[in-house]
């Protein structure tokens, strides 16, 4: 007996050092299958549910334990029966006599609430939440769902959510059945291949779906906001055509039954390849016009190919971040060349060439197989590799080795080795010389890159235009009319636009801005517009055609231009303007506005609807990049009104960190100000004691 009470205390002392400083139990304990059933509280932020694990025991020991944190209520059940559980704040570690070979049902009921990687999100500012969504990459579901944080532990998971009946709930899996339950609605969905706890995934909110059928018969899943109908086919455009060629193209078919994309407001990055819902921000919603100005295309072909890259085959460390994140970024290139052509495709492999090269030269170069490095080696420098590898082994085998490479770690989890091993066993090459010069190598390999850039006829043509920077206009102009022959070629055009701001303005320049205009590109209107720096009289007309493009952006710099040229008839061209438009993006909204209450002739009623208009979007209904915009407008307008500054207070303790933070420097900023701190300290002084408290914790105010 005292011989098993020592092992019992030793192995008990192991155990929870393991919980407490390593994250895997995976040699000791197998979680097969996760049953999950999730009630979200109308009137509360609390979430309370039971997770059901089954799991295989490896070895004999006499405690397991299951991530857990901001945990206010567990109750924990092995096989039915009532088990004693110690709560570590990182980890419930459930004792009990498991044996080696024994399978178990432990269930935990539990109640939570999280601070982080699951949010209440508040839309229309009435105090009540209007949106829940989840963000799990980087171990976090662990934070509102008692999981296993080691992404190397993959597991079947089936999940059930009980919400509101006013609200659809989403998760990963195929929908089974609705059940209404009093004035809720039980929504359960099924998962029939293993994922790790990392890409479990939750939304509810108002939301209404459209419904796609892909080539292979897989059903693709479209959600928006009942309000946006309209703009679901400028969101969602090439949604299912660039399906089809991920599927082509990597040779493997899409593993799930069904594939979901959901916008949610305020969301931490721009998307996150949950399996098969991939969850992302908001402002990519746009309408045909803003289509144009910057779409849903690279995030949407980036978080699809996630679907086979980091969901089927999962890195199985930071070490190995380049398997996801790499794969993805390649893959969504190709599935833009689909669409936009090999110019397209070569002109961001340079500009990716561009960006790490600067890496390099400033010293923050890192090694790929660096669990460390920066977003733009495991992104870009990633996908470079894998088009330096294609262009290596050549087209055959390198399609062959990624198909060979998903068919053999498909559910399972890889290191780079991994990978190399399959291609050097498919195209009989050693990987030693490719692994030093792309992935454990400090610096981007330059040389090599420009030597694979110059094999894109393209390209050539790119490089002899682009050094016509450092020529003069009159040996450049040549050029510059030969770029304009047709066929036109957009991106070489936008080339040659950059580089005539660089001259001094004479006729034939303006000859050159007007034939290119001429061409209908919107692209190629929209980087002239945007290119010029002031008014010229001589390109008047064309600004003015320019107000009834297809881009926001081109409206909203011809407007600029215009208005700063003709003092005299800024109030005409400003109601001229906005009499043409049927619709306007916040930005152009804001610009209008901004002009107006700069503008002689308006009268001062209109005027006070003119600072209303940006006033309006300080509020936390707006994405944090509106609302940071109309901010700036207000201070620069000195017309920061009391609901603007509770508004910035608000955005100072935002869950997005960037807008936090750039919100904090404004109001510090603000705060050096005499005139805007007697405000501020006057408002706090009604605002209640506990969020006045914690502004001026914050800000030692």
């Amino acid at each position: 007996m005292r011989t098993f009470i020592y092992w019992s205390i030793a192995s008990l002392f192991s155990i929870f050092s393991i919980a407490q400083n390593s994250p895997s139990q995976i040699d000791i304990v197998d979680f097969k299958n996760a049953a999950v059933d999730i009630y979200v509280n109308e009137n509360s932020e609390l979430i309370s549910g039971t997770v059901t694990y089954q799991v295989s025991i490896l070895k004999d020991i006499p405690s397991l334990f299951i991530d857990a944190k901001n945990i206010t209520r567990y109750d924990v059940k092995i096989d039915g029966k009532p088990v004693k559980a110690d709560y570590n704040k990182k980890q419930i570690v459930v004792e009990s006599r498991f044996r080696e070979s024994a399978t178990h049902d432990i269930s935990i009921e539990f109640s939570t609430q999280p601070n982080t990687a699951l949010y209440h999100i508040d839309k229309d500012n009435d105090g009540k939440w209007d949106q829940i969504w989840t963000q799990g990459q980087g171990k976090y579901t662990s934070n509102w769902l008692p999981s296993i944080d080691d992404m190397n532990d993959k597991m079947v998971w089936d999940i059930s959510i009980t919400a509101p009946s006013q609200y659809r709930a989403i998760s990963n899996g195929v929908l089974l059945e609705t059940t209404e339950i009093d004035k809720n609605i039980k929504w359960q969905f099924n998962m029939d291949f293993p994922m790790s706890s990392y890409l479990v995934a939750m939304v509810v909110g108002d939301y209404k779906v459209e419904k796609k059928m892909t080539a292979s018969q897989k059903q693709i899943e479209l959600y928006y906001y009942p309000e946006d109908a309209q703009k679901v086919e400028p969101t969602y455009r090439h949604t299912v055509k660039m399906f089809d060629f991920l599927e082509q193209e990597i040779g493997i078919e899409y593993p799930w039954k069904v594939y979901k994309q959901i916008p949610v407001k305020d969301f931490l990055y721009s998307g996150m390849e949950n399996t098969t819902a991939t969850i992302y921000s908001d402002q990519f919603v746009v309408d045909d016009i803003a289509y144009n100005d910057g779409s849903y295309i690279t995030v949407n072909a980036h978080e699809m190919a996630h679907q086979w890259f980091g969901d089927l085959v999962t890195e199985t460390s930071g070490k190995h971040h380049w398997l996801q994140e790499g794969f993805a970024t390649y893959y969504s290139m190709l599935a833009e060349r689909e669409i936009y052509g090999e110019d397209h495709y070569y002109m961001t492999l340079f500009e990716n060439a561009e960006s790490l090269i600067a890496q390099t030269k400033a010293g923050k170069g890192t090694a790929l197989l660096d669990a460390h490095a920066s977003s733009l080696t495991f992104y870009q420098h990633g996908a470079w590799a894998l088009h330096a590898l294609r262009e290596e082994i050549g087209n055959a085998d390198f399609k062959l080795s990624v198909r060979t490479y998903l068919k053999q770690y498909a559910g399972g989890n890889v290191t780079t080795d991994d990978f190399l091993n399959v291609v050097n066993s498919i195209s009989g090459k050693n990987m030693t010389a490719f692994k030093n010069r792309w992935l454990t190598n400090t610096q981007f390999p330059s040389a090599e890159a420009l030597q694979l850039l110059r094999k894109s006829n393209f390209m050539e043509q790119y490089f002899q235009l682009a050094a016509r920077s450092i020529s003069s206009f009159d040996e450049a102009f040549n050029s510059y009319k030969e770029t304009l022959s047709s066929p036109l070629n957009e991106l070489l055009v936008e080339e040659m636009i950059s580089q005539l701001i660089l001259h001094k303005k004479n006729d034939k320049i303006i000859e050159l801005y007007k034939e290119a205009a001429a061409s209908g590109s919107v692209k190629v209107r929209q980087a002239i517009a945007l290119s010029l720096q002031e008014y010229d009289p001589a390109l008047d007309k064309l600004l003015s055609t320019m107000l009834n493009d297809q881009s926001y952006l081109t409206r909203e710099s011809a407007l600029f231009l215009l208005w700063q040229g003709n003092p005299m008839d800024r109030p005409q061209i400003l109601r001229d303007a906005r009499e043409k438009w049927d619709s306007m993006s916040p930005s152009l909204e804001m610009a209008w506005n901004a002009l107006a209450l700069n503008s002689s002739d308006f009268k001062n009623n209109e005027k006070y609807e003119f600072l209303q208009d940006i006033s309006k979007y300080t509020s936390p209904e707006y994405n944090p990049q509106t609302r940071t915009a109309a901010f700036d407008y207000l201070i620069n307008l000195n017309a920061m009104g009391t609901q603007n500054y509770r508004d910035l207070m608000n955005a100072c303790f935002h869950h997005n960190w960037r807008f936090y933070k750039n919100s904090r420097d404004i109001f510090e900023a603000l705060y050096k100000k005499d005139e805007s701190r007697v405000l501020i300290d006057r408002i706090l002084s009604t605002m209640p004691d506990d969020e006045q408290k914690r502004i001026r914790d914050l800000f030692t105010v």
